[in-house]
């Protein structure tokens, strides 16, 4: 049985070494190297889990192409189930610019993620104890399905988190309401602030808080980078601050994020430790490239016991 099935979004990654700005218009700059990674919110997600020693499967879409093979590659060397479908369209792809201040731009095409839809694969396919989704608003044929396939999980006994990313086609009203259809069916919504911003209308993340439990939201992971994590329920919010660490790339940091905090709560830990260690294996994510970004459970552990926490 598995612990994780994720869905969603899947592409390569071409990642800067940092830089200080933008070149001009007409203008080069020159970099140390660029690396070639595994991608996709979601497949980040995957690997993330996976590498925590999480039984994982994932659900999405490539292009029979050398991209698509290497992420089929790359899934398989992580033990992971790779239920995708290959398609003759091409595999998507993000340009990921990274800065010394630690922040980031992306340029995307999203080739085969736009296509992904409940005609690629049998929800039968959906197990395991977490159906975890990411890349929602990067997978444009599959949202109107994502009500749907949430309830079959639910059907199972299955919980479910839910990473909505940004939405490069505009928050628009009628793809907001698609979002707030699915909170209430949610046991963990995992927005960043800008995300949160967009669907509230509000920059007060208390308030956004509110909103979003007003809105069926069960427990919201307000993901707030070098701040940390604002927890909200019901009947309670709280912070729990990141850890400083030296900043090389945040790309996949949240992402790895969510893949710990399900880590720890499939290892029957409370809300607030699983933050915890959720912001632990955040922070030495953006300390790292490439695979290395990725940390173990035992490098989490024993990052938290420098800082004086045992979980």
């Amino acid at each position: 049985m598995y612990d994780v099935t994720v869905l969603g979004d899947i592409n390569v990654d071409i990642i800067t070494m940092p830089l200080d700005k933008y070149p001009d218009k007409d203008k080069q700059k020159t970099v140390d190297d660029m690396l070639l990674c595994p991608g996709g919110s979601a497949f980040n997600l995957a690997l993330a889990c996976a590498k925590l020693g999480l039984r994982t499967k994932f659900i999405g879409k490539i292009g029979n192409d050398y991209f698509g093979d290497f992420l089929l590659k790359s899934g398989k060397e992580n033990k992971i189930k790779m239920d995708v479908k290959k398609s003759n369209e091409k595999t998507g792809i993000t340009f990921a610019v990274t800065f010394k201040d630690g922040s980031r731009s992306f340029i995307s095409f999203k080739g085969t993620n736009n296509t992904f839809s409940t005609k690629d694969f049998d929800k039968k396919i959906i197990e395991g104890k977490v159906l975890a989704i990411a890349g929602y608003n990067l997978t444009n044929s599959l949202r109107k399905d994502v009500y749907d396939l949430i309830n079959y999980a639910k059907g199972k006994g299955m919980r479910v988190s839910l990473d909505p990313n940004w939405d490069p086609d505009g928050w628009t009203q009628e793809r907001l309401n698609d979002l707030i259809q699915i909170l209430p069916q949610l046991d963990w919504f995992l927005p960043d602030f800008k995300e949160a911003e967009a669907i509230t209308f509000t920059k007060n993340d208390l308030l956004m808080i509110k909103k979003l439990v007003l809105l069926g939201s069960r427990c919201v992971l307000l993901k707030q980078g070098e701040k940390g994590c604002l927890i909200g329920l019901k009947d309670y919010i709280k912070l729990i601050p990141s850890f400083k660490v030296d900043v090389k790339s945040t790309t996949g940091a949240g992402d790895i994020f969510h893949a710990a905090f399900l880590k720890s709560i499939l290892s029957e830990n409370d809300v607030e430790k699983s933050v915890v260690f959720a912001n632990a294996a955040g922070a030495l994510a953006t300390t790292k490239f490439s695979y290395e970004k990725y940390p173990t459970e035992k490098q989490i552990k024993d990052f938290l016991k420098e800082k004086n926490y045992f979980i």
